[in-house]
């Protein structure tokens, strides 16, 4: 699909095809409802699923155990998007009346059986992005779309865990050249890609949605920026609520980490105001209010709401490597600052479809003030602190049975637009 803006119907979903992986195979387009993929920040693997209504005595003729092949085409005009997926489970089986059976077909990508079929067992040097690309191409017999590089040159051994679980411990002690942690993506459009928040929050703008924006449209004109712009559903999950970032360490922490052979402990308290100038940020002020303080301290002073103690014992590997059990004083509270921020501010959007947005992407949210219209500022009606730069962490792209085709977004920020205590 070409990069601009979309009418609310502009998707088939065409030859969805059902096989055993052997010579049967259905042609179920005609039993099809409403059809997702979701995306996750953080998740290795794309999931789907598809609704069946079906007349036709599919599962008699057909039983569905979880080992099936799906295949299926997303077409807009001259845009042809070709899909395989794999069956693993069917759900909520419901007679609908008339020898009519509805239930849902469970889908993941195909790299998902290669995980839970086989076992990594292996020793690894190097840095973690280049341990993570070799599981992804030896036992997932995929590719990395893109990585950024961790540092740190590491010694592991990974003792018979599936892929994916080796990725996520991998990927837990990844860090960037700024000490600050990277994270996996896998998106519809462009696959797999190990990326640092750098990387992601210098990423161009996808676009600019207004809360109960409303319509100017004339009657008789559509107006596709209007439609791309306007949110169909807007729902509020976390409005800058910092009890539970506080309760978290989010703003103030301790790390203690123990070396049991060396009978040496190393303690780093973690204050967000010494740090935060350098960190990398969708906004460029924290939900702190400076002003508000608990017995005469604020809120990023208490270093003592989370304390996180990590053993590790000497040198395991020698001095020219990281322990993967050590180094907790200069990466672990970047990472749980990073995780807990990035909940200050969380909203639900539903959008009109669109494959340029997906988990990763920047956009912007405007929100309406209720202060006086200023016609020598254009922005004086919009609420300029929770205004700004959000980030997509989950996306579900769904094409309902009318071939109408929608996404359900999650944007997440870390800050305010403007100071807390600004006028």
């Amino acid at each position: 699909m070409p990069n601009n803006f979309y009418t609310p119907q502009d998707v088939e979903l065409l030859n969805v095809k059902i096989s055993d992986g052997n010579k049967k195979t259905l042609d179920i387009t005609d039993l099809c409802g409403e059809f997702n993929v979701y995306e996750e920040l953080g998740q290795p693997i794309l999931l789907g699923d598809i609704a069946i209504i079906d007349s036709a005595g599919l599962l008699s003729g057909f039983p569905i155990t979880g080992q099936e092949i799906l295949t299926c085409t997303l077409q807009k005009d001259d845009f042809i998007m070709n899909m395989n997926w794999r069956v693993i489970d069917i759900n909520g089986m419901a007679d609908a009346g008339h020898q009519t059976y509805a239930y849902t077909l469970d889908l993941v990508e195909g790299a998902y059986l290669n995980n839970i079929t086989s076992l990594v067992s292996q020793a690894y040097e190097g840095n973690i992005s280049d341990i993570i690309e070799s599981i992804y191409t030896d036992y997932l017999k995929t590719e990395l779309n893109y990585k950024d590089d961790s540092v740190g040159s590491y010694k592991c051994i990974i003792p018979n865990w599936s892929p994916y679980q080796a990725i996520n411990w991998l990927m837990n002690r990844a860090k960037d050249k700024n000490n600050k942690p990277l994270v996996i993506t896998n998106t519809l459009q462009n696959g797999t890609s190990i990326l640092s928040f750098e990387t992601i929050f210098s990423r161009q703008i996808m676009e600019e949605f207004t809360y109960h924006k409303q319509s100017e449209q004339d009657g008789k004109t559509y107006n596709y920026q209007d439609a791309a712009q306007t949110p169909l559903a807007f729902t509020n999950v976390n409005n800058g609520q910092v009890t539970s970032q506080l309760r978290n360490g989010a703003f103030g922490s301790t790390y203690i980490s123990v070396d049991t052979a060396n009978k040496t402990a190393d303690t780093f308290e973690f204050d967000l105001e010494e740090y935060y100038e350098d960190m990398p940020k969708l906004q460029q002020n924290t939900i702190i209010n400076a002003k508000n303080k608990l017995n005469d301290k604020q809120l990023n002073n208490f270093s003592k709401t989370i304390q996180d103690i990590k053993y590790q014992s000497g040198e395991n590997f020698g001095r020219s490597h990281i322990n993967y059990n050590g180094n907790t004083n200069s990466f672990l509270p970047f990472f749980n600052n990073m995780n807990h921020m990035l909940e200050s501010f969380k909203y639900n959007l539903i959008i009109n479809g669109r494959n340029d947005i997906e988990v990763g992407s920047l956009v912007n949210l405007r929100f309406p003030s209720n202060r006086p219209f200023n016609p020598e500022d254009p922005d004086s009606g919009i609420d300029r602190k929770r205004s700004g730069k959000y980030l997509v962490t989950k996306c579900r792209h769904k094409v309902d049975e009318r071939d109408k085709y929608t996404l359900v977004i999650e944007v997440v920020s870390d800050g305010l637009g403007e100071d807390y205590n600004a006028n």
